[in-house]
């Protein structure tokens, strides 16, 4: 009896715990999404990226919006993740091993790896020295060591897209929405990853200056002076 009832406490913890990570992994989610929107924004170049990024800065930057919806879930989302693996693990029961879960783990481990990482150089940038990497400061590191940055940024925005997309068609009927079941079969996440994935690249050779010229630009930016003077990177004229 009282086994049955240990068991049954348990699965209760697990639902809470589920509902809590598709809770905050949907809020954090409207952040990621615009961040993944700018980038795509590139490809038309420095004045509609930063005009569009000065816009959502002006939102997600401010403290409450900052700590409450970005930071808060993000943490959230990490730490249950993580606590449901262990108990998981603990109990003896295997992953789910579609390919659909598969990688959604996979794009996890990478947008773990890389994820605070980001944060300090581009948040710490602009919170210690009021420096904003914009179009750029993102295209100075394409100058200065595109054989790193470009597939960094790639392999860390395609990541997010897939945990993003597939993540809320996951946690929306964990939310009690019932009727959102769009993405079940697995088509839609595809086709969305694919078509974001694309945007995405394009993006990328827009700071690369694959449709205009940007070194000179990026090698004056106030972010790329800022790496000089921390001896992170040498300006390269």
């Amino acid at each position: 009896m009282s086994q049955n009832i240990e068991t049954s406490r348990d699965a209760a913890r697990e639902r809470t715990l589920i509902k809590i990570q598709a809770g905050s992994g949907a809020l954090f989610a409207v952040f990621l999404g615009v961040h993944l929107v700018n980038q795509m924004v590139a490809v038309a170049g420095p004045a509609p990226y930063d005009a569009l990024q000065g816009q959502l800065r002006a939102v997600y930057q401010t403290p409450v919006v900052e700590i409450v919806l970005v930071l808060a879930p993000l943490l959230v989302h990490i730490v249950v993740s993580v606590w449901r693996m262990v108990r998981r693990r603990q109990a003896g029961r295997p992953a789910p091993r579609t390919p659909r879960a598969r990688l959604q783990r996979y794009t996890a481990v990478v947008l773990l790896v890389f994820t605070f990482g980001h944060i300090v150089a581009t948040r710490g940038a602009s919170l210690i020295y009021a420096v904003f990497p914009g179009f750029d400061g993102i295209a100075y590191t394409m100058v200065w060591f595109i054989g790193y940055f470009f597939p960094y940024y790639l392999l860390f925005s395609v990541a997010g897209l897939y945990h993003l997309l597939n993540g809320v068609m996951l946690a929306l009927p964990r939310l009690g929405l019932r009727g959102a079941r769009v993405g079940r079969s697995g088509g839609i996440v595809m086709v969305g990853w694919i078509a974001g994935g694309v945007a995405l690249l394009l993006g990328l050779l827009g700071f690369a200056g694959a449709f205009q010229e940007v070194r000179p630009a990026a090698i004056e930016s106030p972010y790329a002076r800022l790496l000089d003077e921390l001896g992170v990177a040498e300006l390269r004229r």
